[in-house]
Order: C-alpha cells, then structure tokens, then sequence
C-alpha cells in the first residue's frame, strides 16, 4: 500500500501550484461577496467616485496580492508535508470546501 500512497502523493507534489490556486480562488469565490459588502460599508460615507477607485484598487490590488501570497504560503505549507499527511489534507481541504459551498448554497 506505501507504494501507492508514495505514488499519489509524488502525483500531488508536481501539482502543488495548481492544487493551492484552486483552494485560494475556490474560498475567494465562496467568501469574497462578504469582503466585498465589508468593504461597501466602511466605505459608504465617501464619495461615489472615491468608492469606485477604492473598490477598483480593491480588486485589481488587493484580491491579486492577497491571492498570490496565500498561493505561495499554502504552497510552501503543503509541501513540507509528509506522504499521508499531504494526500489527507489536500482531499480533506476539497471536501471542507465542498461542504462550505453547500452551506452557502453555491452548490
């Protein structure tokens, strides 16, 4: 069986990078509504266009750094870990986000 697990979890290292851009966009796309609305509401008292550009900057700055990073980090996180521990927590972290989609109602 440590043959296959070995194997499996080779599979997952190659494709850490992608493995880490669908978990940072998939909770990008379940939870960026609510830091859009945070976002709405501190800024509501300002001008239209100063919360236009805000909000521009917001998405084309914020979203790209802060996705990036977190891309990088887990990334880096993943790969120190060991065989079993990387096949369990990369299929746990799909299935959390499925659950918390489902609680979202995105499913």
């Amino acid at each position: 069986m440590m043959p296959y697990i070995h194997q499996f979890a080779g599979f997952l290292r190659v494709h850490l990078t992608s493995i880490s851009v669908g978990l940072v966009a998939t909770l990008l796309i379940l939870y960026g509504s609510y830091i859009n609305d945070y976002f709405k509401r501190i800024t509501k008292s300002l001008p239209f266009v100063v919360r236009f550009a805000l909000f521009v900057v917001l998405c084309s700055v914020g979203y790209a750094f802060a996705s990036s990073q977190l891309v990088r980090l887990l990334r880096l996180g993943l790969r120190q870990l060991s065989d079993f521990p990387l096949i369990c927590v990369v299929i746990g972290s799909f299935v959390l986000l499925a659950f918390l989609a489902k609680r979202e109602k995105d499913i």
